[in-house]
């Protein structure tokens, strides 16, 4: 009888799967998608004798794990088949790919926070510091916004990185003046991109090429260059 005495929390289906690759150390290719199925269904099954909740999206990925298992079983596939089923199997590869990179700017993010709130870095009307939960807070509410506005099951590869939001960042501010920094992230079109404007956020508060001016329970980016 096996005997199981917790199991870690994992924030979807996605999460799981890049868990149960990484716990192997290797990349996220090299394992196929039968045994990723396996052992996912293996984990769904332990949460539901647990009585964890289990949300509608953990059976969607199962079952689509286990529609591509069933496939590999059968005798033959046609070539118009064959082609299918690649393709099934190259969209859970690049969702998982795509997760890891969201939960490794994620992780960048919360470190940054930890640093920049134990220190000076912007000085302005009495600030100090970033306040680390107002700004979660402000980084919670645009990504449930965006949440509601978008299909989560439609992830697409975005080739996007922290040196282009900061031009971005920079040409807004510079049309527009100042602007309030939920605003700026409500521009966002995903999860992906709202964090990436955030680093850039702070990648211009750090350089100083932005200020930070408190306003209710939100903030204001306001060019550096002029008089206060």
């Amino acid at each position: 009888m096996e005997l199981v005495f917790h199991l870690p929390v994992f924030e979807g289906p996605l999460d799981l799967l890049l868990y149960l690759v990484r716990k192997r150390k290797i990349n996220i290719r090299d394992i196929s998608i039968s045994q990723l199925a396996d052992e996912f269904i293996q984990y769904v099954e332990q949460m539901r004798k647990l009585d964890m909740h289990i949300t509608s999206d953990f059976l969607v990925m199962a079952s689509q794990l286990m529609e591509i298992k069933s496939k590999y079983l059968l005798p033959s596939l046609s070539k118009k088949e064959a082609e299918k089923l690649q393709q099934q199997e190259e969209e859970i590869y690049r969702r998982i790919e795509l997760y890891e990179k969201i939960k490794n700017l994620a992780e960048d993010l919360n470190e940054r926070l930890e640093r920049f709130s134990g220190r000076k870095v912007v000085r302005l009307s009495g600030l100090p510091f970033i306040h680390e939960e107002k700004l979660k807070k402000i980084i919670k509410s645009v990504l449930e916004e965006i949440r509601l506005r978008t299909n989560v099951y439609k992830i697409r590869r975005q080739a996007f990185t922290v040196d282009q939001a900061v031009e971005d960042i920079e040409k807004i501010i510079l049309e527009k003046v100042e602007i309030e920094l939920k605003d700026l992230l409500t521009m966002c079109v995903s999860k992906y991109q709202v964090i990436v404007y955030v680093l850039a956020v702070l990648e211009l508060l750090y350089l100083k090429r932005l200020l930070l001016v408190e306003k209710g329970d939100g903030y204001i980016l306001r060019r550096n260059d002029l008089e206060p």
